[in-house]
């Protein structure tokens, strides 16, 4: 099912980099986690220049977290930030849902913003007609930092599993 959401995340990209506003930026970082079981499937802080960081599980069961360099640049920057503020405003007053699957995974995306932080926590199986159009948007907001962010080939750093 999260390789049919990510295809057709994939096939709307284009759509969504002519739609972003030339004026989009970031007032702060802005920080996106997703764990599963207590373990961390991904992490990434976008700032406001477009630089950061992405973790991931590295490759295998006790491999830890690799880290890596991101950088967005131009259109993809700006159809980054337009989707993340689409999510900051759609979630500021916070969503409502019915828990209805109980072993999807589970994350937070923080903005870190001058004027205060705003955090939405999320879960997969909690499941609403708002929380899920939230989840597109942050299944569109991540699919642009993995594809069209440029990131470091290598890792600048392994840290071992902790689980949360």
């Amino acid at each position: 099912m999260r390789k049919l959401i990510f295809s057709v995340a994939l096939l709307a990209l284009p759509a969504w980099a002519s739609a972003a506003p030339a004026d989009a930026t970031l007032a702060g970082p802005v920080i996106y986690e997703v764990r599963s079981w207590g373990r961390l499937l991904v992490r990434w802080q976008v700032n406001p220049d477009g630089t950061g960081e992405i973790w991931r599980q590295g490759q295998g069961q006790d491999t830890g977290v690799w880290k890596y360099r991101l950088r967005m640049e131009d259109s993809a920057f700006r159809t980054f930030a337009t989707n993340v503020e689409d999510a900051r405003r759609a979630t500021q007053d916070g969503i409502a849902c019915k828990k209805e699957i109980f072993d999807l995974p589970y994350g937070s995306i923080t903005w870190d913003y001058p004027a205060g932080r705003q955090v939405y926590s999320f879960d997969a199986g909690c499941r609403s007609e708002v929380g899920d159009k939230v989840q597109d948007i942050l299944t569109a907001a991540n699919s642009n930092v993995e594809t069209l962010a440029r990131i470091d080939p290598k890792p600048y750093m392994t840290e071992p599993i902790t689980k949360r």
